[in-house]
């Protein structure tokens, strides 16, 4: 509730407060002559004292049945309070019948003496729940009649020294007496209007108006007898707020209350991924959310007050229906307060959808015996979905472990080489995910040593696969001859014919022969090979004409040789070791060549590519989003 709308009865009540100080103003300046059918006064004086006798027991009886659910200090002690202004307005009832007039009036002036000074002591501290003990209701409206009992007899005892209305003593202290029930009756007022400004008590809006008309109805008592009958009219005004008041207390906030939380649990049960359904002991369908009503395949106006299994069966293992005994052997369990969960089974509704459900039976009992249950509805679709896309998962990760297994132990074949001691050789290969599309080849012949590196378009399987073939081509291919645009005319016509048409590969191949100490070498759209120089300790590239191979079914490639001198080598090396696809860079070969003269060139051809291979992870920032292959060839 926002402000505006909190402080709209304060606005209507305002005005009625309002109007009530202006016919009181009316009043006083009328002097009394506004009487109300003075002829029928006895009759409207008895029935408005006896309406303000049936509100105090009404308030009374609600204090004292309204307590053991709030165990409110202010309840309970407004109910005895309301009990004494009760048994003391019966007794001025009782006396208005007879000719004791002012035992009468002293009965009525002590009733609501004991209603001003105990509500203005009740408004003027804050409210506070009890703790539960026995027999509370009872001391408090003992201490009520018993206070009644003690001003029921000091009015008796001093009865004879007050005096009668027609002497003169008299009027100055019954209007005295007015007139302070009436300031206690404002002052309690005020207390009432605080709280009601501080949010505590919608009802003290109530209960202000109730003790300010109180206040204005004593006030006119006080004047006379002229004003008697319009003293009243504004007590029982006062009183059919403190109904609305108690009414708005224990009725109308509380059921507020009680369908504000039923609607937030409505709205939690609705947000719930489970279907949560209610039905009584006969089986009927009480209540169920959104998901449950999917689940069974009806509205929940469609399955009020039917059987549940009008609408779904449970299936057993073998897939027939429950019968009537196993259900008798669930009812029994239930009725023993057992809590039954079943983590899966086949649920089929009237539809004859079929769906796993797992579900959870949780009896409701009242005094021992079973009024109903409440039923969680899981739907594992989901869930056996998983765990089927898991198994499939596991499956191939465990046949992509194979396959990674498998090409490694393919490219290591070209490692177990015995080298000749004229070279030194250092080959590294990192994939970027399980498999590789990064291929590297040396083969060592009677004369020669051939070596090759190749990068497969795209990654994962199907450049593995492609990879797989290519190196088993190749290893068979370098026996034709020893030329490397050779090797590389024969990949091509291979690629080209037994390969998808939007793959292709890229590849750097050569031979170094040992009686002429030249590195013959040919390029199929490949980076060029960085060739070390020992004596001029520079990089120089090492190029040649070639497109990438299966692109065209035929090409012409070159081969061009240079003389490799003591201790220079060749690095072959595939685009992921330098290429940094996430901001422009320099040229690739001067990137590696920087790298280069940075590594230890005097430890052998593995440790030096193991080296280079740290700064390339640096130069990449250890992430690593493509295959990385280094292949490194050195005269000794």
């Amino acid at each position: 509730m926002n402000k505006d709308q909190r402080y709209q009865p304060a606005r209507w009540h305002g005005m009625a407060a309002t109007l009530a100080a202006g016919l009181f103003g009316v009043l006083l300046f009328a002097g009394g002559q506004l009487l109300l059918l003075p002829e029928f006064y006895h009759p409207i004086h008895l029935s408005l004292g006896f309406a303000a006798v049936v509100v105090c027991w009404l308030v009374a009886l609600q204090g004292w049945a309204v307590f053991p659910h709030t165990l409110s200090t202010e309840r309970l002690m407004m109910g005895a309070l309301f009990f004494s202004a009760g048994a003391l307005f019966s007794v001025h009832f009782v006396l208005s019948f007879t000719e004791d007039d002012v035992l009468a009036a002293l009965f009525s002036l002590a009733a609501r003496f004991t209603l001003a000074w105990g509500l203005l002591f009740l408004f003027s501290r804050p409210d506070e729940v009890m703790e539960r003990q026995s027999g509370q209701r009872w001391q408090a409206f003992l201490a009520a009649f018993l206070y009644t009992a003690a001003v029921s007899l000091f009015i008796h005892i001093t009865s004879l020294f007050w005096p009668a209305h027609g002497t003169s003593r008299w009027p100055f202290w019954w209007r005295a007496g007015e007139g302070a029930v009436g300031l206690l009756d404002a002052a309690a007022a005020v207390f009432a209007w605080r709280r009601f400004r501080q949010g505590r008590a919608p009802a003290s809006l109530y209960w202000s108006m109730a003790l300010l008309l109180f206040a204005l109805g004593q006030w006119l008592l006080m004047l006379g007898s002229g004003y008697g009958l319009w003293g009243q009219l504004y007590e029982m005004a006062g009183f059919l707020y403190v109904v609305r008041a108690m009414y708005m207390e224990t009725v109308e906030k509380p059921y507020v209350e009680l369908k504000h939380r039923e609607q937030q649990l409505e709205m939690m049960a609705n947000a719930l991924g489970e279907g949560l359904l209610m039905v009584n002991r006969d089986g009927q369908i009480v209540w169920m959310n959104p998901e449950a009503s999917r689940l069974i395949g009806a509205t929940l106006e469609e399955a009020k007050g039917k059987p549940l299994f009008s609408f779904v069966s449970l299936a057993g293992p073998d897939g027939d229906k429950w019968d009537w005994k196993q259900l008798r052997r669930v009812v029994k369990r239930l009725k023993s307060g057992e809590v039954i969960r079943v983590e899966e089974e086949p649920f089929r509704r009237r539809d004859g959808v079929c769906l796993p459900v797992g579900y959870t039976l949780a009896p409701v009992l009242e005094n021992g015996a079973l009024a109903g249950l409440v039923a969680v509805l899981r739907d594992m679709t989901e869930k056996k979905e998983k765990e089927r896309l898991e198994r499939e998962r596991e499956q191939l990760d465990f046949e992509l472990s194979l396959a990674a297994n498998m090409q490694r132990s393919l490219l290591q074949t070209s490692s177990k080489v015995n080298l000749p001691s004229y070279i030194d050789i250092g080959v590294l290969s990192v994939p970027a995910r399980v498999l590789s599309g990064d291929f590297y080849h040396f083969a060592v012949h009677q004369t020669s040593v051939s070596v090759g590196i190749a990068d497969v378009s795209g990654k994962g399987i199907p450049a593995a696969m492609l990879m797989t073939l290519m190196k088993f081509i190749l290893d068979r291919t370098v026996h034709y001859g020893t030329q490397p645009h050779v090797y590389l005319d024969l990949l091509n016509r291979f690629a080209y014919d037994y390969t998808e048409p939007s793959m292709f590969v890229t590849m750097f191949v050569g031979n170094y022969n040992e009686k002429t100490h030249t590195f013959s070498y040919a390029c199929a759209g490949h980076e060029p090979a960085l060739w070390y120089r020992a004596k001029t300790k520079q990089c120089v590239p090492l190029g040649a004409k070639g497109c990438a191979l299966g692109l065209f079914p035929q090409f012409s490639f070159e081969t061009k040789s240079v003389v490799l001198e003591p201790g220079d080598f060749v690095l072959l090396y595939t685009d992921g070791v330098t290429e940094k696809r996430t901001e422009e860079a320099d040229d690739d070969f001067s990137v590696l060549a920087a790298m280069v003269a940075r590594v230890n060139l005097d430890q052998p051809a593995p440790e030096i590519v193991r080296e280079l291979y740290e700064h390339i992870q640096a130069y990449h920032q250890y992430e690593q989003k493509d295959d990385q292959t280094l292949l490194l060839l050195r005269r000794r």
